[in-house]
This record gives structure tokens, C-alpha cells and sequence, in this order.
């Protein structure tokens, strides 16, 4: 008992809330982002932690980033500056093809599901 209240107390805030996240979008039918490998079909749960409206191509994109604890992906709308209901908190489901590009995990017009 006094081992983990120890555990607790000496983590840090992000280290508390990517266990959270980990807690909460622990999903046997998705892929950790993390585990996700580029190149190939998945389908990521997670929450909504940033937003952000970027030219690609000549044309607005939305790049939405979703963390699930493990680490982040980025979720890209082409032609979006904005998508109703995904907000920064919100949980979503994306299932797309992902590639590596600059570092991050991208997938390029997911399918994506809201959820709580």
C-alpha cells in the first residue's frame, strides 16, 4: 500500500496522465500506438490532444494528434480546417493505413468514430 501511494507521489503529471490514458483506452480490438507499425492497416483509441489546420499540397489539412498513453499519432484531414465533435479531450476511434513521416505516425483520411 505504501509502495505504491511512494510510486504515485514521486511520478510525474505526465507520466500520471499516460497511465490514464493507457487505463482508458485499453481496447483488445485496437492497436497501441506504440505497437502500430507504419505501412500497413490500423486502428488506433485514444483521446484528442491537439489540433492544428496546415497547408499539404496547396490545400487546407487538419492534423489531429491522438495520444493513447503508449504515444501519439496524427490523424490527417485533407481539405478540412475543422471536423464537429472532435475537440482537445474527446476519445476517438481512427482505423487507416499508416505511414512513418518526420518521426510521427501518420494516417492519411482515417475512418474515425467518436467516443466517450
Amino acid at each position: 500500500m505504501l509502495k505504491g501511494l511512494r510510486d504515485r507521489l514521486t511520478k510525474s503529471n505526465e507520466d500520471l496522465h499516460a497511465e490514464s490514458l493507457q487505463a482508458r483506452f485499453e481496447d483488445p480490438t485496437c492497436s497501441t500506438i506504440a505497437a502500430a507499425g507504419p505501412r500497413g492497416p490500423v486502428r488506433l483509441h485514444g483521446e484528442v490532444a491537439a489540433l492544428q489546420v496546415v497547408p499539404r499540397a496547396g490545400a487546407p489539412s487538419l492534423e489531429v494528434t491522438v495520444d493513447d498513453g503508449t504515444g501519439r499519432a496524427v490523424a490527417v484531414f485533407t481539405g478540412r480546417r475543422r471536423i464537429g465533435g472532435l475537440d482537445p479531450g474527446r476519445a476517438v476511434l481512427v482505423e487507416g493505413v499508416a505511414r512513418r513521416e518526420r518521426g510521427r505516425l501518420v494516417l492519411v483520411n482515417p475512418a474515425y468514430t467518436l467516443r466517450r
